[in-house]
């Protein structure tokens, strides 16, 4: 093969890998822009282990229609006490960096802020409480090992 035909050569393909390179860049670039999947919702309702504890726990109809109606008291409960508490811990980071904080009135807030932060915990307990009764005693064996993979189905960060 002469010069000149291997100069050509080597300029098709630099200009055909650049082709290439450009046409790859170009479909991430429109996958990432016009096909991204909608956000995932992280609020507690669209996270339903109904199905989950069904199949092991075997839960019969009545039982799944307890929990899940258990399970949005619960959240109704809590996104109320949790929004109370957002509210309050703002009005404390507030008045903590006024020029003139009122230590009182911070040590109060602190208060109630812990207050509600207990009333979550005795929400969560009578759940619990709750939940046992729902459960049969071979059921309830078998729920006090899932209940540490069902806290991880429910953690925000989970995808």
């Amino acid at each position: 093969m002469d010069i000149f035909a291997q100069k050509k050569l080597l300029v098709r393909i630099v200009i055909l890998l650049s082709l290439l390179n450009l046409f790859s860049i170009g479909v991430f670039i429109w996958k990432d822009f016009f096909h991204k999947h909608p956000p995932v919702n992280q609020s507690y309702d669209n996270r339903d282990v109904s199905d989950f504890l069904k199949s092991e726990l075997n839960l019969t109809e009545k039982q799944i229609e307890q929990f899940r109606s258990l399970r949005t008291e619960f959240f109704e409960k809590e996104k109320i006490l949790s929004n109370t508490m957002r509210d309050e811990r703002d009005s404390m980071n507030q008045e903590m960096f006024n020029n003139q904080t009122n230590d009182d009135l911070v040590m109060s807030m602190a208060q109630r802020i812990a207050e509600n932060e207990k009333k979550m915990e005795l929400l969560r307990y009578e759940q619990a409480k709750q939940l046992k009764k729902i459960c049969s005693s071979e059921q309830l064996e078998k729920f006090h090992y899932l209940v540490k993979e069902i806290r991880d189905c429910l953690k925000p960060d989970n995808k």
